[in-house]
């Protein structure tokens, strides 16, 4: 999956997460969850880090 305006995209099986760097310019943190429902990922929590 490749989604316009992320930078930088970083997964831990062990700890099923994922870090997502993005533009937020660009995108939206709703829009990179829905791109991860469309491709059959639950998110059953998210943070923003600065």
């Amino acid at each position: 999956m490749n989604i316009a305006g992320t930078d930088s995209v970083t997964t831990d099986m062990d700890t099923h997460t994922v870090t997502v760097q993005f533009d937020d310019d660009e995108l939206s943190i709703d829009e990179i969850i829905g791109a991860l429902g469309d491709a059959g990922y639950t998110v059953p929590s998210h943070a923003k880090i600065p």
